[in-house]
């Protein structure tokens, strides 16, 4: 096997694999945004926040730890 050749197939499996990684990567920023689009109340204030901000305590959200601690 002609060094020409080992280095195609290395180039090709390089290539494969960058694709692979960026395909996974550009999957999970899709998924983080859209976890960052759902919006729930605060159950103490009421003021609607992006649930990945929100403080989850038992089934409740609060916007802040003060919140969280008053209710």
């Amino acid at each position: 096997m002609g060094i020409t050749k080992i280095l195609i197939i290395a180039i090709l499996a390089w290539v494969v694999i960058k694709i692979y990684l960026g395909l996974k990567s550009h999957s999970k920023r899709a998924n983080d945004i859209r976890s960052n689009k759902e919006i729930v109340p605060c159950s103490f204030c009421k003021t609607h926040i992006p649930i990945a901000s929100a403080i989850k305590v038992g089934n409740k959200y609060f916007c802040s730890l003060n919140h969280s601690r008053n209710a």
